[in-house]
């Protein structure tokens, strides 16, 4: 029988923590971290031990969809130098980093062992610290780099991964293999999560019903890491470009009620999957570190350099990279110290490293220092930078309000539709050459897309109300198409960022599926309407 109890009292836990986190103002990550721990001593509490493959291949997929879906290919695209900085160069020199410092704490630690921790620990999760970033106010474009980070970076974690794990079974590192690996790894990555976005592309573009196309959606991240990984690449990088290309495509492939019934379940499940991942590290800590064959004498220490190093590396790079680009004249795109600060300490990790580290093999040269290295660097990252992140984020006053740049979008975007609408408007009126009367009230909708009582003027009006009302509503989702393509021209173009359009597009669709439903009704009203007239006109005694 499958004990559902565990998933149960997870889901139930993530949700009251989430609730309490919103009220007392501290991260949910961190404090769902401390609620699990504090369960875990708990007699009688579930063993929430997790096969780390359960945690790569049916958790992690679906996050990091969710995430790409609502990035932005074209910031992504403007940023790309700094995000690869991150997601490649900081991922594989801290790595490297580690596994030296590593080495000359613990020389007996073979390279391979010491580079296969590196790899664990080496990506951010930046889950976490983006919410923080966002809550605390940091600028938009800095936080679309430590989104970026967080798509690319896990995966060029697990594919180093890969390659350490291969020299820890050989008993050195083939360095041209790895090499080899690495780059089919990324390439094959890139071009199968390329196809699984394009063919779902068009798979949803040939049905309209929501739940066909929510259901294609639930399972592309798993068919693209499955075939991803199928084929020795990349999984995680193929979930991640499947993403983008989907959530670019987005609004010219979807109806509105789809993306709203699409919106509302991946909500859901973002919502617990990225609680539950937190809670998990918390229930398996006290597991992991307090192992029977974990040697006491070098722990602290070499935890502690590890932890170290992992906390250092981050700023020397961001900085070091920073200053050469000045030197050569090709400064970031992050700009000032300031913002480069407030990413620097923006190095929080996570699950994707506790389930990594449980997948080296048993046979791997002190294993259990190795998973005490990683809990430490997790539990000291969200300790550390993640309750402080936000006091180091008001301390830098950074440039800017992130809140008022969205709303002059906004505003831009809204006037652009605006006057795009009204010369649609006057086109017609034109074309059709209309009486003023009806040529004023097209104005007067066009610009209030007012609806309230419209069936009692129609029917006041006489004559084929129903035409009228047809003709109204092919109008109205004209306008509405008007404006949704120039919100997408807007952000195809650079001068709209993803996440307004989201905002928009969401007004939009919901304008419009309540734009259907009152048509509806007003199509009933008016058949009841002549039903009625009818009656009274065949029965001479009312």
């Amino acid at each position: 029988m499958i004990e559902l109890q565990p998933v149960v009292f997870l889901v139930v836990g993530v949700v009251i923590v989430n609730g309490i986190a919103g009220r007392i103002g501290l991260p949910a990550p961190i404090l769902l971290v401390v609620a699990g721990v504090g369960v875990s001593f708990i007699p009688g509490a579930p063993d929430y031990q997790v096969n780390p493959e359960l945690v790569l291949s049916v958790l992690l997929p679906p996050l990091l969809f969710a995430a790409a879906v609502e990035s932005s290919v074209i910031a992504i695209r403007r940023l790309l130098r700094a995000i690869t900085q991150l997601a490649i160069g900081m991922v594989l020199v801290t790595a490297f980093a580690v596994a030296f410092v590593l080495q000359m704490v613990m020389p007996e630690i073979p390279f391979a062992a010491a580079l296969a921790l590196g790899a664990i620990v080496a990506p951010p999760d930046a889950v976490a610290a983006v919410a923080v970033a966002r809550r605390a106010g940091l600028p938009r474009q800095v936080v679309t780099v430590l989104e970026g980070e967080s798509l690319f970076n896990d995966a060029t974690s697990l594919v180093l991964l890969k390659v350490a794990v291969s020299g820890i079974l050989l008993g050195s590192m083939e360095w041209g293999r790895g090499l080899v690996e690495f780059a089919w790894a990324t390439v094959g990555g890139l071009l199968i999560g390329a196809a699984v976005g394009l063919l779902a592309s068009a798979a949803r573009r040939y049905t309209s019903s929501s739940l066909p196309i929510t259901a294609l959606s639930l399972v592309t991240p798993f068919l693209a890491y499955q075939l991803g990984e199928l084929a020795d690449a990349s999984g995680v990088l193929a979930v991640v470009v499947a993403g983008l290309v989907l959530g670019f495509r987005s609004p010219m492939d979807l109806q509105p009620e789809v993306r709203l019934t699409m919106r509302a379940t991946w909500n859901a499940l973002q919502y617990v999957l990225e609680g539950a991942v937190f809670a998990l590290i918390g229930l398996q800590l006290w597991g992991i570190v307090t192992a029977p064959d974990i040697g006491r004498a070098p722990t602290l220490l070499v935890s502690g350099a590890v932890l170290l190093t992992v906390i250092l590396i981050r700023p020397i790079w961001i900085f070091l990279l920073n200053g050469i680009g000045r030197l050569l004249g090709r400064p970031g795109a992050i700009g000032s110290w300031r913002p480069l600060a407030a990413v620097s300490w923006a190095g929080m990790r996570g699950v994707v490293s506790l389930a990594a580290a449980q997948t080296l093999p048993l046979t791997t040269p002190y294993r259990a220092l190795l998973l005490t290295c990683t809990i430490a660097v997790i539990l000291g990252t969200l300790v550390l930078q993640g309750l402080t992140l936000p006091t180091v984020i008001r301390l830098l006053r950074l440039p800017g309000d992130p809140d008022a740049d969205l709303a002059k979008e906004r505003a831009l975007a809204q006037q652009q539709a605006n006057e795009a609408i009204a010369a649609r408007v006057e086109e017609v009126v034109a074309d059709e050459r209309l009486p003023a009367e009806e040529a004023t009230q097209m104005r007067a909708w066009a610009a209030s897309r007012n609806w309230r009582g419209l069936t009692e003027r129609l029917e006041r009006r006489g004559g084929d109300a129903g035409v009228r009302l047809a003709r109204i509503s092919d109008w109205r989702h004209e306008l509405v198409g008007i404006e949704r393509d120039v919100f997408v021209s807007m952000r195809n173009s650079g001068s709209l960022s993803e996440e307004v359009l989201r905002e928009l597009e969401y007004d939009l669709d919901l304008e419009e599926a309540l734009l259907d439903r009152r048509v509806d009704d007003a199509t009933g009203h008016l058949d009841q309407l002549r039903a009625e007239r009818l009656d009274r006109d065949d029965d001479p005694d009312r």
